[in-house]
Parts: C-alpha cells; structure tokens; sequence
C-alpha cells in the first residue's frame, strides 16, 4: 500500500527527529545487482547497521494521488488550495479580524 507523500515525509521527519536515518529518493537496481535510494546505496547503509536491532520501514509514495495536497508547515495538516484554512482561520480570529 503506498502512503500519500505528506504522510511519508511526516513519518520520516518523525524518524529523524529521534535520530534516526531515513532515506528518500527513487528505488533502483543497479547493474551489479544493489540496490540504491536516489545516490545511497542500500547495501552499504545496511552493512553500518550490522549487528544491531533494527527496524526498516519501507514506504511507496503515491504520487497520483493528492497532486494538489500540500502539508502545513505549522501545524501539519494536510490542506489543498494556496494556505493552510486551519491556520487562515487562526490567525483572522489572533488578528480580530
């Protein structure tokens, strides 16, 4: 199932905020076989965390979908059109307005 762009990168924001690594970028296999996230390779990644516990999250953007959904930068709800309405309202109510 692919999540929708904002809820990854919120999960991944999430992740690193708790010192985390997270990687982003196009999945591909190269021609000796690895497999590399836009200019990481996976394999060497994996191999720095050798020996640990570790939990991998692997998620699939949907980028079809939501083409014009935008995240809020203040309070991170997903919202369409040029502003957050949530944070529009806020502020008119903060403003007197």
């Amino acid at each position: 199932m692919a999540l929708t762009k904002p809820n990854a990168l919120r999960l991944a924001s999430h992740a690193m905020n708790e010192g985390a690594v997270a990687l982003r970028g196009q999945l591909l296999q190269d021609e000796d076989g690895q497999y590399n996230v836009g200019d990481r390779n996976l394999s060497e990644w994996l191999v720095q965390a050798e020996g640990h516990e570790v939990i991998i999250i692997l998620a699939s953007v949907d980028t079809t979908a939501h083409t014009g959904l935008h995240q809020c930068g203040v309070c991170g709800r997903d919202y369409e059109g040029e502003e957050c309405p949530h944070c529009a309202t806020a502020r008119a109510r903060l403003r007197g307005r």
